[in-house]
């Protein structure tokens, strides 16, 4: 690497944006030239993203959580620039499954050595996702948490507990390449990548340069097969269960009965009953250990 921006996002206070550019400042491999973006108002982000795309840089590093490497990302999907990352965010799935060091200064550290791989973009009715995209039970639980004051992992687990006794499956239909099927789920997810993130491997089998999106379909299950679920989503092995049925495709189109939370890449969203997911292959640099 020559020459890199950093495109940070200094999360909230003058103390973590000085601690984020001291970071970058003290451990960026002294070979490498570089200029730090600060991403600090969501109305820059455009103009941030020119400047990146169009300057002399060979890659930019998204410094920050999975929203903003998915931003990142997500712009430079179908460029000739790399996406590296600095993981500071809770899941950092992107960088869990590339095999980025989650220490910020072993991830600064490892650019001057990276090599570029490619890998493929998947849409969910045109918003970018690279790990997961999904409906159901987890994108309730990220609507309801999106819209809560209370923030941290406590409140999470809070909410899930409490919703899970009373969340009521779903009824979809399911066209995958074609083949059509319908599926009353706990939840249906999109795998582009293996995880969410935090090792939680929600499509374990996903290969991130297949050019194919994962499904993994949850059907209702007794609340007592719930922790055994759990235990095999954290131990790469979900598929094993009677309960998750998964499929792989290219082109997926679910449809349910009417508009209702979804996430993508741990972004929750709203969106209609019809929801497209797409998948471009080898559309994005990344640069990996």
């Amino acid at each position: 690497m020559k020459k890199i921006a950093f495109l940070v996002n200094p999360a909230s206070g003058a103390a973590r944006r000085q601690d984020r550019t001291e970071l970058i400042r003290r451990y960026c491999p002294s070979g490498i030239a570089y200029d730090i973006l600060l991403w600090e108002k969501r109305e820059q982000k455009e103009a941030l993203f020119r400047q990146a795309l169009n300057g002399d840089y060979e890659a930019v590093i998204a410094v920050g959580g999975d929203g903003t490497v998915n931003a990142v990302a997500s712009a430079l999907t179908g460029t000739d620039k790399a996406l590296g990352i600095v993981p500071l965010g809770s899941g950092n799935g992107l960088a869990r499954h590339l095999g980025i060091p989650l220490d910020p200064i072993k991830a600064l550290g490892m650019l001057d050595k990276a090599r570029i791989q490619k890998i493929d973009t998947c849409y969910l009715n045109q918003k970018t996702f690279f790990c997961t995209a999904g409906v159901g039970f987890d994108a309730h639980i990220g609507k309801l948490f999106a819209e809560s004051r209370k923030r941290g992992m406590a409140t999470y687990a809070g909410m899930t507990i409490r919703e899970i006794f009373s969340y009521q499956p779903q009824l979809y239909k399911l066209t995958v390449d074609g083949e059509v099927s319908e599926h009353r789920a706990f939840l249906i997810a999109f795998g582009n990548a293996a995880q969410y993130g935090g090792n939680a491997y929600i499509t374990p089998q996903a290969d991130i340069q297949d050019g194919l999106i994962d499904i993994s379909i949850i059907r209702p299950f007794p609340i007592l097969k719930g922790l055994p679920l759990a235990y095999r989503l954290f131990n790469k092995n979900l598929g094993d269960s009677r309960d998750v049925l998964q499929l792989k495709g290219k082109q997926i189109l679910l449809e349910r009965h009417g508009a209702g939370p979804v996430h993508y890449d741990g972004e929750p969203d709203v969106m209609g009953e019809k929801l497209e997911i797409s998948i471009i292959p080898s559309s994005l640099n990344v640069l990996i250990p």
